[in-house]
């Protein structure tokens, strides 16, 4: 009995984890996916890549960041540079 009492309690949250899984799953198929092909660095193929809206604007974000530190880097603006 208390083995089954304890197996009942240590599947306990792995159902409540599933249970809230399946509803991030069910807000996340509502949303419209958006397919681009991408290339690929070193191969003649291209690859097929699908993001939500969202998703597309935080990765051009940060692809955006990342090519200005690098012009700031190039300029020498950086805060990583010695003087």
């Amino acid at each position: 009995m208390k083995t089954l009492l304890a197996a009942t309690l240590l599947c306990l949250p792995m159902a409540a984890q599933a249970m809230d899984t399946a509803g991030s799953t069910a807000d996340a198929a509502k949303e419209k996916k958006i397919c681009r092909s991408e290339e690929v660095t070193g191969s003649m193929f291209t690859k097929r890549v699908c993001h939500t809206k969202a998703e597309w604007v935080a990765l051009e974000a940060e692809r955006e960041r990342g090519a200005a530190e690098l012009r700031n880097r190039r300029d020498g603006n950086g805060s990583d540079i010695p003087r």
